[in-house]
């Protein structure tokens, strides 16, 4: 992970400038008290400001533009952006072109929801990102996640950020859809355009709970340390990867331990060893592939994973999830 400083963010939210519950001051002292040190409110087709906010604030609106395949509408997010003429644009690209030549930008809203098909996202350029998870989507609907899209965009070369965000209207109304989903920006200074910076380069990583304190790559190893997580899945394209699970590693050393066992795990396993330490214990595994994997666990879950193999995957993406079910999604690592 960068030096600099991390911020909470939440970049799709609304007020009762449109139709959210709050209203915009009310909206930013939400998330203030929830500690997020970024926002953009992005209320529907308007540009909505706020008086006082104790963290970096970006303009920002949601738009409503264009027919996909199935004739629902894109639904785009645009960032830093400060003028209502991008409401007099009616097509997609036309809009985020606008977006970005007027030094904004732009992702998409909850593809999932908005019925979108692979094809749509992928005759669409200049957007830096889709949303991955959407809180509102979530626990409304159940179409908040937006992964396989993701992956299929990754998978035919396409540079795509993945962003969780809320979504939020209701705040306080059941079914909550707010503090569900953000991201954590490593910025520079606070100012909007450091965030947008951050943003449109990649230098954040989106969570619904787990945090990430270190993430390094090369093409020959992977070493992740983080909050404690009952998975962490290591997904690129086609059915490559890998994902290390809570379960997996004990039924791997209770199988090792057994000798009775002990073969069901031979044809892919050549050595496990195992430490225990006093507030966290260590396994080591070597795979018949010449796979070597070090994961470090407290009594809460996995908070340290080494894999040192070889990544010559056109793209590699890091998605853990934690004991409650909560993700987190680290931006993808494009390999030439």
């Amino acid at each position: 992970m960068n030096d600099g400083l991390w911020v909470k963010g939440s970049l799709h939210c609304h007020s009762n400038l449109s139709d959210g519950l709050l209203a915009p001051e009310a909206v930013a002292r939400f998330y203030e008290e929830k500690n997020y040190m970024l926002l953009s409110i992005t209320d529907h087709n308007k540009i909505c400001k706020v008086k006082e906010f104790r963290g970096i604030y970006i303009y920002g609106i949601e738009v409503s533009k264009g027919k996909c395949k199935l004739g629902e509408s894109y639904h785009i997010v645009a960032l830093g952006l400060d003028d209502p003429a991008i409401l007099n644009i009616n097509d997609a690209q036309s809009t985020i072109d606008y977006i970005n030549e007027s030094g904004g930008l732009a992702f998409i809203a909850h593809p999932y929801w908005s019925n979108l098909m692979h094809e749509d996202l992928s005759t669409l350029d200049g957007y830096v990102g889709i949303e991955i998870y959407n809180t509102g989507c979530d626990v409304e609907v159940a179409k908040g996640y937006s992964l396989p899209y993701w992956d299929c965009l990754l998978s035919s070369g396409r540079k795509v950020w993945g962003l969780a965000v809320d979504d939020s209207h209701r705040y306080f109304k059941p079914p909550i859809d707010a503090d569900g989903g953000w991201i954590w920006a490593n910025v520079n200074d606070a100012s909007a355009e450091e965030a947008l910076k951050a943003i449109r380069n990649g230098r954040f990583y989106s969570s619904m709970s787990p945090k990430i304190f270190l993430f390094d790559h090369t093409l020959n190893s992977l070493s992740i340390d983080l909050t404690p997580v009952n998975r962490v899945n290591l997904i690129t394209s086609n059915g490559k990867g890998l994902s290390v699970t809570l379960d997996t590693i004990t039924r791997l050393l209770e199988s090792w331990r057994h000798p009775d066992k002990r073969k069901i795990c031979e044809d892919i396993v050549a050595n496990i060893d195992y430490l225990d330490e006093s507030n966290k214990q260590k396994v080591y595994i070597e795979t018949k592939k010449n796979e070597k994997i070090l994961i470090e666990l407290n009594n809460k879950g996995i908070i340290k994973l080494e894999v040192k193999k070889e990544f010559k995957y056109p793209y590699l993406r890091v998605e853990v999830v934690d004991s409650e079910g909560k993700c987190a999604w680290i931006n993808p690592v494009i390999n030439p």
